[in-house]
């Protein structure tokens, strides 16, 4: 499985095919066919391989997460280091090739739910909400989300565009003054 991310990572959802799995995990073809048949196969145990490690690295940065600085920020750069790195290109890969594979996408789609669920209770805990009525609250993280898929998926194939921390110095901006309403 390793080998299929690092596959995903190096030459991309349609050069990651069983055989240069193999290859790259060092087994032999049958080996490789005894463990997984399909290439879905393959890819669905490595979604699960990289969802474990999606999961390590928030709660590894969530633990860096130092209580004196300000949350909104803080938070933030948290959230911006999911971004970051083989795990969420590798990520990229495979939510794309989702689109037009249903076995694939089923997988796909679990573990994103399971990412949302475990990153919106790390949230919840950082961020109680003092106002139900706060729309902000219940969208803000699903928005950050959204902006910095876009500003990462951007950051792979870099074309002369706004810098990320632009992106993330508005969003912060944005969050900063969200939060102030509510507080006033």
């Amino acid at each position: 499985m390793d080998a299929a991310l690092e596959s995903l990572v190096e030459v991309g959802y349609s050069a990651t095919t069983t055989m240069e799995t193999a290859r790259r995990a060092g087994v032999s073809r049958g080996a490789q066919l005894h463990h997984f048949r399909t290439r879905a196969e393959l890819l669905t145990a490595a979604v699960e391989r990289l969802f474990e490690r999606r999961v390590q690295e928030f709660r590894e940065a969530f633990e860096r997460f130092d209580p004196g600085a300000d949350p909104v920020d803080a938070a933030i750069d948290l959230l911006w280091s999911m971004f970051q790195g083989p795990a969420f290109v590798a990520w990229v890969e495979l939510w794309v090739a989702a689109r037009t594979d249903s076995e694939l996408a089923r997988a796909v789609v679990a573990m994103d739910r399971r990412f949302d669920a475990e990153t919106g209770a790390v949230f919840a805990a950082m961020f109680p909400s003092v106002d139900a009525d706060n729309e902000f609250h219940e969208i803000g993280r699903d928005f950050a989300f959204a902006l910095m898929d876009g500003v990462a998926l951007i950051a792979l194939h870099p074309h002369g565009q706004r810098p990320p921390e632009d992106h993330l110095r508005a969003l912060k901006s944005i969050a900063h003054r969200t939060r102030d309403d509510v507080t006033t």
